[in-house]
């Protein structure tokens, strides 16, 4: 049985992690967009396992993880909580980046989603309000004006795929490990009014791969484990989580596609196997490297291209 909104709202700090170019990466034919998913739900959990109490998630919206803090939960003292979110806030970035930097190292496909793992961004907006909190089912729902703020905030006018946008009322109310640059920007929202906010663009976080060296063993356990989840991610239902860009027909699609893949499997397994062992063996970033360009100041690559 659903219950009511608690009589009161609380005062909470809400955050959505977003992943930039979400749209145009999963619009693809089939074997792209099943590829897609699986990339894009690596992505999703690497953030959602960043988290730390006495943050926690409210939902996952396709893209984007939406997630809260309770400024009143005695367990955790406040000073302490703006200290874990602030650092949160910038290790997401930089989780992120090494994560794409992972997929795209690891992968042996060259379908269009597997090709353009390295296009993929973060987007992180902050706001602190207050927030109704009501269940529905087994489902913890909030509700009210702040959330509707930070929704509204992710179409803004800053013109980059990736920074951390942070409200007047969430800068005040978080603090980070170290000093970084924000840039004063004000958005307008005819239902809402004016918002000030305040942004800042990492440093080519995203555009600096990885320079840890690995061994042959792990980047082709890295590759094989990559390889196994793009393979048979046909069998994976992602009911739910892609509804919003999926076709009607593709569930008929992916239903062959699965068929095909289960029948090729007992053949494409071990010619995997010689597949992903050879790009082990290639030195890291050989394929599209991060080192032979420059990337923009807003971390895109390759001029878009």
């Amino acid at each position: 049985m659903d219950s009511g909104p608690d009589d009161r709202p609380e005062p909470v700090m809400l955050i959505i992690a977003d992943i930039s170019g979400y749209t145009r990466y999963m619009t693809a034919n089939a074997k792209s967009l099943t590829h897609s998913q699986a990339i894009i739900t690596e992505l999703i959990k690497c953030i959602i396992k960043q988290i730390e109490l006495p943050m926690e998630v409210a939902k996952l919206e396709g893209d984007a993880v939406f997630f809260y803090c309770r400024k009143q939960d005695g367990a955790h003292p406040w000073p302490r909580v703006k200290q874990i979110i602030g650092k949160n806030l910038i290790t997401f970035f930089q989780i992120f980046s090494d994560k794409v930097n992972e997929l795209s190292r690891s992968t042996t496909c060259s379908c269009n989603a597997c090709a353009h793992i390295e296009k993929l961004r973060l987007k992180v907006v902050v706001h602190s309000g207050e927030a109704l909190f009501h269940r529905v089912f087994n489902f913890t729902e909030l509700a009210g004006v702040g959330v509707i703020i930070v929704h509204r905030l992710l179409k803004n006018s800053v013109k980059a795929d990736q920074y951390l946008l942070l409200t007047e009322a969430a800068r005040a109310d978080v603090e980070f490990p170290e000093q970084i640059p924000l840039h004063a920007y004000r958005e307008d929202y005819d239902d809402i009014g004016p918002v000030k906010t305040m942004v800042y663009i990492p440093g080519g976080v995203a555009a600096v791969a990885s320079a840890i060296k690995t061994s042959f063993s792990s980047r082709f356990a890295e590759s094989w484990k990559l390889f196994c989840k793009l393979w048979f991610s046909p069998f994976v239902s992602q009911a739910g989580k892609f509804n919003h860009v999926v076709s009607s027909s593709y569930g008929v699609t992916k239903a062959g596609l699965a068929l095909l893949t289960a029948l090729l499997t007992p053949i494409y397994l071990p010619a995997g196997i010689v597949f992903v062992a050879f790009h082990a063996l290639q030195k890291p970033g050989a394929s599209h490297s991060h080192h032979d360009h420059d990337h923009k100041s807003d971390g895109s690559c390759c001029d878009g291209n």
